[in-house]
């Protein structure tokens, strides 16, 4: 009888802790995976601008090769971009959605088109709206606060000064050229 009450009873005591080591750790390996899930879903909802630069990039390389800015964004996507799956392009080709982002582009003439980015998504209000006037060489850039559903709804491809000013857009200088 010794063997019941002696080392048989503490190898089940001791196998206890290792248990209890081992939920402790996968208690705070899953705790510490929630906390880094929440912080990459905020940051996926946050708008991020950075395709408007490959927008700008592609437009201007289209009008490079066509001597002419493009009517609609699939006109792009067919001879510069060639993207494997190509985003949906809306309202007959002028609307691109990227990255809580949407994107509104407007021919104007074959050497001027605009582009307008607005942040999209639960974080729109902590990223700013931006309206550019591209030429093959030059853009005139505004920003200005994240508009509204009903600010969207009024905006234009070619608003005057005015519209811009009363949107809260304010017009962004470009930093000198840096001397070499």
């Amino acid at each position: 009888m010794r063997g019941v009450e002696g080392k048989a009873g503490t190898r089940r005591f001791g196998f206890s802790y290792i248990l209890l080591v081992i939920a402790i750790l996968i208690n705070l390996g899953a705790s510490a995976y929630s906390v880094l899930a929440a912080e990459w879903k905020a940051k996926a909802e946050l708008p991020q601008i950075d395709p408007i630069l490959k927008i700008i990039k592609g437009l201007r390389q289209y009008q490079e090769v066509t001597a002419s800015f493009p009517q609609t964004f699939a006109e792009v996507e067919a001879r510069t971009w060639k993207h494997a799956n190509p985003p949906a392009y809306g309202s007959g080709g002028h609307t691109l959605v990227l990255k809580n982002y949407y994107y509104l582009y407007t021919w104007i003439s074959p050497t001027r088109c605009t582009l307008w980015a607005v942040p999209l998504g639960p974080r729109a209000s902590d990223a700013s709206s931006y309206f550019l006037i591209l030429t093959p060489t030059e853009r005139e850039k505004y920003k200005g606060p994240a508009l509204d559903l009903k600010e969207t709804s009024t905006i234009t491809g070619v608003p005057t000064y005015a519209q811009l000013a009363l949107l809260g857009m304010i017009k962004q200088e470009d930093p000198p050229p840096k001397k070499r």
